[in-house]
């Protein structure tokens, strides 16, 4: 079985999964991908709809919020 690399003494991406502040699910945050992060490509929350302070959404609650 092959292992995974560190880069740069990150641990691979399924490591960092994220978990959705809304609904729990997890998720791959992109942000440390080549291309950002999936959810860079979708129109910004305004403000009044999330609070800053809590942590990111999965696609589905994310398309969501902005519907």
């Amino acid at each position: 079985m092959a292992r995974e690399v560190f880069r740069e003494g990150k641990p691979p991406h399924d490591a960092r999964e994220s978990r959705c502040a809304r609904c729990g699910a997890p998720f791959h945050c992109g942000i440390d991908d080549p291309g950002g992060c999936w959810c860079a490509k979708l129109p910004p929350l305004p403000r009044e709809a999330y609070p800053a302070d809590t942590g990111c959404l999965c696609e589905k609650c994310l398309r969501e919020a902005l519907a």
